[in-house]
């Protein structure tokens, strides 16, 4: 059977038969296998571009805001995003907000990912371009609620 390295240099050899400017090769090396091997091993290997993590049995106080999930860096890079939020609740009166951030300083609510609760279960989803975020709930009741939260964030880039 034919290495990589070989189809490509057939390959390369049968597009410069129909081309006028027939041009050899010479003593240039075409070998990539190696390469190849190397960068999906690279690929397989590198998870910095995906983000997981929890926040099991905070308790929000009545009428207060607490910060559910802490800022979370999602790297140098704007690229896209997409997150995943869910979680339950114990109580229905509750708001979920995803707060996004460049600076890590200045966050602001982001309205276009919608954290709904549908009885006692918490779910969003949702693109984003902003390097940190962080998930505040409010407690709209008078006694306290136990939250539990769960974020998925993958590069989609």
């Amino acid at each position: 059977m034919s290495s990589l390295t070989d189809k490509r240099r057939i390959h390369y050899a049968n597009s410069l038969t129909h081309n006028n400017t027939n041009i050899s090769l010479g003593d240039i090396e075409t070998n990539t296998d190696d390469l190849e091997a190397k960068m999906d091993s690279v690929i397989l290997n590198t998870n910095h571009n995906s983000y997981t993590g929890s926040n099991i049995g905070l308790s929000v106080a009545a009428s207060t805001t607490a910060t559910a999930i802490t800022a979370v860096d999602l790297g140098a890079s704007s690229a896209p995003h997409k997150v995943n939020i869910v979680g339950t609740t114990s109580n229905t009166d509750i708001d979920v907000v995803l707060q996004v951030s460049n600076d890590n300083v200045s966050y602001y609510d982001l309205s276009n990912v919608l954290i709904s609760t549908i009885g006692l279960k918490i779910s969003g989803v949702g693109d984003i371009c902003f390097r940190y975020i962080k998930v505040n709930v409010t407690n709209n009741t008078g006694s306290p609620v136990t939250i539990n939260l769960e974020y998925a964030v993958k590069n989609i880039n």
